[in-house]
């Protein structure tokens, strides 16, 4: 039997262990209920490419004081964007013009609010190396290609061959995303290489690389903002979309002035020289505004186009996958 002296410090220590337990209870539901993130804003996942995004929102001022955090994905390319975007892995992010065509025509989860117009109107070039004897894309026939396969390159070089009467039965496209298709390029094991800004101009600046081709009558330098469908379902996530859209329509206005500023930023952010950024900024002045009929009639041509290739495995419907009302 215990003695009296033992069992009241038995006592004292269970009743201890009884006000610790029914502290660490309240401790709890207190941080249920105080911890912060009750206050907490909201994250905005953005998916960004080297495209000097990040770069012209920063050097503008508009990413100080935002109702939501911001969350940064890069990829290499548009198409594995979209895939994100359909995962529901993003929120928003801006791509090329074929990218949005090829998540379509694969069942993507995703939507097009807003359209960003290139004032040259030019996406892409294709490039050949300094002394090529492909002068023209009439050349390019039974050449070795570099190229994104479902990107805006990847349609510019479709329409450009088709101009010349040729198809991609005709050439030998090598499927390489942008740092690839830059070492296959320039360690000659392709012949030409087709690809976006800053691409062309580092390999123009550095390489001597040569452009063939770019921009009308074969693109028409309109790419997209996109955002995952699950996402603009969600009000809150909808509201934080609508704004960044529109921040990036304001900050586009203040780069046409500010070229330099950026292309310093985007240098900075991307590892890239400044001498190819700043070229680079000055060059893409856009505007960001609401998806137009006639950029739906043209992007629906390149689906077209597309599927008559045997690059699709369906036909689809553009105006299908665009949402209106975000973008003011």
């Amino acid at each position: 039997m215990l003695n009296t002296n033992r069992r009241s410090r038995l006592r004292l220590l269970a009743a201890t262990v009884a006000a610790t337990a029914a502290l660490a209870g309240l401790t709890a539901c207190g941080s249920d209920d105080d911890s912060g993130d009750a206050g907490a804003k909201p994250v905005l996942r953005v998916g960004v490419q080297k495209d000097g995004v990040r770069a012209v929102l920063d050097k503008a001022g508009l990413l100080d004081d935002l109702p939501y955090e911001i969350e940064w994905a890069e990829f290499t390319a548009g198409p594995p964007i979209v895939e994100a975007a359909s995962a529901d892995q993003i929120d928003v992010a801006w791509v090329g013009s074929a990218p949005p065509i090829f998540g379509a025509a694969s069942d993507a989860n995703f939507k097009i609010i807003a359209q960003v117009q290139e004032r040259d109107q030019q996406e892409n070039s294709i490039l050949v190396p300094a002394g090529s004897d492909i002068t023209e894309v009439a050349d390019l026939a039974g050449k070795k290609i570099a190229v994104g396969k479902g990107t805006s390159a990847h349609g510019l070089l479709l329409q450009a061959l088709k101009r010349n009467g040729l198809s991609l039965d005709d050439v030998e496209p090598n499927y390489l995303a942008p740092a690839d298709g830059l070492a296959a390029f320039t360690s000659g094991e392709v012949d030409a290489w087709a690809v976006w800004d800053p691409f062309v101009t580092q390999v123009v600046e550095q390489n001597d690389a040569v452009a063939i081709t770019g921009g009308a009558p074969d693109e028409q330098g309109v790419q997209f903002e996109i955002a995952s469908t699950k996402s603009l379902e969600e009000p809150e996530t909808r509201e934080s979309i609508r704004h960044f859209v529109n921040l990036l329509k304001e900050a586009w206005v203040w780069a046409i002035d500010h070229s330099d500023e950026w292309g310093d930023g985007w240098a900075a952010e991307s590892g890239l020289s400044p001498d190819v950024t700043r070229i680079v900024a000055k060059n893409k002045a856009a505007d960001f505004g609401p998806v137009t009929d006639e950029t739906i009639a043209s992007e629906q041509a390149l689906a077209d186009a597309f599927f008559e290739a045997g690059e699709l495995p369906k036909q689809i419907d553009f105006a299908s996958i665009v949402e209106p009302g975000l973008i003011d």
